[in-house]
């Protein structure tokens, strides 16, 4: 192992030979002689291992540099140099075995090689010598080369590799169909969906794989041997009864493809009306016709040879077209299948038989069949469903439908005594159908035959306490509260002038507290109507003890507005109770239209004087937000009764008693009263009054007013003092918001967004300019 050494190299020579066991020195001389011969930095490099026979670095290049001399060479012609560098390896093993990176170089110098049996043999070893943490990178290589290689030795070596991942069995199912081994592949895939337990690291679902394999099933079927092909799908189809659409239709195609018509016919016939979902319908039914146009295509193929139209053809032919036709009904039958509860499903299915019924084409035994057909989806739809798992609609509305569609009264009203006996899902469903079937007795003329209906529907049996919303009692105990068949049970006693029966239904009504308001007003109104005038007002009464407030008054104001049209002021005092009970224990919120129509009674029948005494009462009996209203209409009408010069005492009365916007604002009218009257000076002092609520930079209205009054009525001297006023007030109202922002900036911030938005002064486009000096 003599090499050349030059005078360059004495440096380098010197250190390695002085620190042996540095690996920088070796580096450093490797890199110095890295553009020398070949053999000489081999030399190096075994010098190097033999003082460090454990430095994986140096290993890791060494083996670089002698397989990088034979890239691109052919093994057979430089195998002394293949053996030799084979031979570095097994030895940098020897104590490297644990470093991946070593063997895959290994594994792939290997592969270039033509020997396979020792190729698979180093990736064993690999696989034995390190941690299984590391095996799927051994792995990775490892398939790559069984798969170039193929045959039987990918076989084992997938096999090998699946009993580790099993997940990755989807890997095999690849391999086979790029090399189209379909035995293999659907072997692989009914393994995998034989292990209950296989999760597939792709994702893929059970019922994708399945799908997969009927495929390979129906396409590659004359290349498959031993396999029952209905046998497999059919488990399938078992499995996924929800999703079963493509193996129905790739099991119709493999029997077509057999060139058995007449099975793959049944498979399509049996999978058109076994199918659950509309998707896998379209899915099936699209299958089948085309299978059924492939047939007539093929007929008419052979009748163009022949030479003639045969009967098989024509055959087809009604086939293809009486599968069209019934494309409704059949998808209406995988609708019920996948929604049986559904109403408008049955609805639909009815629909169609009525169509059939109605089609001018068909014959009157046809047409007849149609409608005894569709009698009989409802007779199987009410059956069917559950009232309380009924969806997209009510079971009312089948039954109703159900019995328009028979054709004489007598089975119509059979079907609707049925309807009323059937369990329903809520009381508003069978009231729907009591006053249906009381509507068609009434259409028919019986109105006998419409109030024995509702009145079975308005009977009870049992404590009437029962509670209307209480969905634990069924709702043939409820339906006797609904207010829908007592309304129509109402207009039918009505309408036929039974006027005992009226009342007795409104008065039974109020005793059950089913009525409301407003059949309070219709039982008053029709007494009203009647003359009975004394019983609507005890309609009214017993209507006002039922319902609290604000309900209540409501019917007071009808009530006492009935009660004055009809007796005017010859009851005055029973009028006058009727207000003050009103009045009892009435909401402030409330009060104010009472007051104003106690106050108009008095006005036209009474006293004047007793009318403003309930005026003032009215301004303390009112909501506060209701009482600066109030008080002016308690002026207006002091004035227009009594005289202006009386509205002072009830101005001074309202400024006392409402608050400072309330007082302000009635100062300033108060003002312009007195104005009116001459008074001048009395004017001016209540605007001063009046001001000193109002912010000038917020409520301009008033200092307007006033400088309107002192331009028109003042002097120089009241002009000042006024301005005067007003710099006072304003800088008051500076100080109270000053204090009003120190208060807010000391409380923790909640929001970036300020919490007061403080509003900017106006100009006053009539200020008057004065100078300081001046004042």
């Amino acid at each position: 192992m003599d090499i050349d050494i030059s005078e360059s190299d004495l440096a380098f020579e010197e250190e390695v030979l002085r620190n042996p066991f540095k690996l920088k020195g070796w580096l450093r001389y490797l890199d110095h002689k890295r553009d020398a011969p070949v053999r000489t930095v081999s030399v190096i490099y075994e010098r190097a291992l033999r003082s460090l026979p454990g430095s994986y670095k140096l290993w890791h290049m060494y083996l670089g540099h002698r397989t990088g001399q034979l890239r691109g060479k052919n093994p057979l012609q430089f195998s002394d140099e293949v053996r030799k560098t084979e031979l570095c390896f097994e030895r940098a093993l020897l104590l490297l075995h644990k470093m991946p990176e070593l063997w895959l170089k290994y594994i792939r110098f290997m592969r270039v090689q033509a020997d396979v049996t020792r190729t698979r043999r180093v990736c064993d070893r690999a696989l034995r010598a390190l941690p299984v943490t590391q095996h799927a990178r051994v792995w990775r290589m490892y398939l790559r080369f069984a798969e170039h290689v193929g045959g039987h030795t990918a076989h084992h070596v997938y096999a090998r590799y699946l009993r580790a991942w099993p997940e990755e069995s989807e890997q095999l199912v690849d391999y086979c169909e790029s090399h189209e081994e379909w035995n293999a592949m659907t072997l692989a895939l009914v393994k995998v969906l034989d292990n209950t337990g296989f999760r597939s690291s792709r994702g893929t679902s059970e019922y994708g794989l399945w799908v997969r394999l009927a495929h390979v099933l129906r396409v590659h079927a004359r290349d498959l041997q031993g396999w029952d092909v209905e046998r497999v799908m059919r488990d399938g189809i078992g499995r996924f009864a929800d999703q079963a659409g493509a193996l129905w239709a790739a099991l119709g195609e493999w029997h077509a493809g057999q060139g058995d018509v007449e099975r793959a016919r049944d498979v399509y016939e049996e999978a058109v009306t076994s199918v659950r979902t509309v998707r896998d319908f379209a899915l099936v039914f699209d299958a089948y016709a085309e299978f059924e146009q492939a047939t007539v295509a093929a007929e008419l193929e052979h009748d163009v040879e022949r030479g003639r139209t045969g009967v098989r053809t024509a055959l087809r032919l009604v086939q293809l077209e009486r599968l069209l036709e019934r494309r409704a009904f059949l998808a209406s039958d995988v609708e019920l299948r996948e929604i049986p509860h559904s109403v408008r499903a049955w609805l639909r299915r009815a629909g169609l038989w009525r169509a059939r019924a109605d089609d001018s084409a068909l014959t009157d035994k046809q047409r007849a069949k149609a409608l005894d057909m569709e009698r009989e989806t409802f007779a199987q739809a009410v059956a069917a469903i559950d009232p309380r798992r009924a969806t997209e609609g009510h079971v009312d509305e089948l039954w109703l439908a159900y019995a328009r569609s028979c054709g004489d009264d007598s089975t119509r009203r059979t079907v609707l005594d049925a309807a009323v006996a059937a369990p329903m899902a809520s009381v508003a469903e069978l009231a729907h159908v009591y006053v249906a079937y009381a509507e068609h007795e009434l259409a028919r003329g019986s109105v006998e035959g419409a109030l024995r209906v509702l009145t079975q529907a308005t009977a009870h049996v049992g404590s009437t306490r029962v509670d209307y919303r209480d969905e634990s009692v069924a709702p043939a105990q409820r339906v006797f509260k609904s207010q829908r068949v007592w309304a129509l049970l109402v207009d039918v006693y009505e309408a036929d002038g039974r006027d005992s029966s009226v009342r007795s239904a409104y008065e039974r009504m109020i005793e059950l507290r089913i009525a409301t308001p407003q059949t309070v007003v219709n039982y008053a109104r029709y007494l009203e109507e009647r003359a009975c005038f004394e019983d609507s007002f005890r309609a009214y009464e017993r209507g006002i003890a039922e319902f609290g407030y604000p309900v209540a008054i409501e019917l007071w104001n009808i009530y006492l507005k009935r009660f004055v049209d009809r007796f005017g002021g010859s009851k005055l005092e029973r009028t006058r109770d009727l207000f003050e009970q009103a009045l009892d224990g009435c909401p402030s919120e409330y009060a104010k239209p009472v007051f104003v129509a106690y106050g108009q009674l008095e006005e036209t029948y009474g006293l004047a004087r007793r009318a403003l005494r309930v005026y003032e009462r009215a301004t303390r009996g009112v909501a506060n937000a209701d009482r600066l209203e109030m008080y002016r209409f308690y002026i207006a009408k002091t004035a227009e009764l009594v005289g202006v010069a009386h509205t002072r005492a009830v101005y001074e009365r309202g400024i006392s008693e409402l608050g400072d916007m309330g007082a302000m604002q009635l100062s300033a009218e108060y003002a312009q009263t007195e104005l009116q009257l001459g008074e001048v000076d009395r004017a001016r002092a209540l605007l001063a009054y009046a001001a000193q609520f109002a912010d000038p930079r917020t409520d301009p209205r008033v200092w307007q007013q006033w400088h309107d009054f002192e331009v028109q009525h003042g002097s120089e001297d009241s002009f000042k003092e006024m301005l005067r006023v007003k710099r006072s007030v304003q800088a008051r109202a500076t100080d109270a918001r000053h204090l009003a922002e120190v208060e807010l900036s000391k409380q923790p911030v909640k929001s970036k967004k300020p919490a007061v938005d403080l509003p900017t002064a106006t100009a006053n486009p009539d200020e008057v300019a004065i100078d300081d000096d001046d004042l």
